[in-house]
């Protein structure tokens, strides 16, 4: 790897080791794409694949504070996204022949398996922030998280102006992050929290 490109990844491990988003924020739309041609090829399965990304990235934030030490931030992603790859493909093959003992594999998988239930558990925590929203918001929130549209659209469609669009994002997204700390102990960019929209 070019060692212009290393460098500039541990700057990106350095700020997110000391909490910049923005930061985050470019290390996934860096990897994001290229990690998940590895995943799919391995696994077969586009919605595999991004549960298996989902779970790689909220692995780096929560390890944030340890990124500073890690020489090849590629190579240990792709480590990661690897190990959580292989845990998803012996679920599948457990699952497809219904293996009903404790095997080796069950006991070496339990780190992954509890990344998985982690995602699923977010997941869970932050559909019920969405539900608690005001109806309008919710709306508006969903509209613009889970449809995609940008706020010209979404202010087109509710017949309603883009400044009461922003307003209302900015406050279901404070909501829901607030909801998260408050229920899970767990601070996350509002970015992520998006990221793990994605499959519900």
């Amino acid at each position: 790897m070019c060692t212009v490109k290393i460098h500039e990844d541990r700057l990106l491990f350095s700020r997110i080791a000391d909490g910049d988003e923005a930061a985050f924020r470019i290390l996934y739309h860096r990897y994001n794409a290229v990690l998940s041609v590895s995943v799919r090829k391995m696994l077969r399965s586009e919605e595999a694949a991004a549960e298996v990304l989902q779970e790689v990235f909220l692995k780096v934030w929560q390890l944030r504070h340890t990124l500073d030490g890690i020489d090849n931030p590629a190579g240990w992603m792709y480590t990661i996204a690897s190990n959580y790859s292989l845990s998803a493909l012996r679920k599948i093959a457990r699952e497809k022949i219904r293996v009903e003992a404790i095997t080796h594999d069950d006991i070496e998988d339990n780190e992954d398996m509890t990344a998985a239930f982690r995602v699923k558990e977010l997941q869970l925590h932050i559909r019920n922030a969405i539900d608690q929203l005001p109806a309008s918001r919710r709306e508006v929130f969903i509209l613009n998280t889970q449809e995609g549209k940008s706020r010209k659209e979404i202010a087109a469609a509710l017949d309603i102006s883009e400044h009461t669009v922003k307003n209302q994002l900015v406050t279901a997204r404070k909501f829901i992050r607030e909801y998260l700390e408050q229920h899970t102990g767990d601070y996350l960019p509002v970015f992520l929290i998006g990221v793990l929209l994605r499959i519900f």
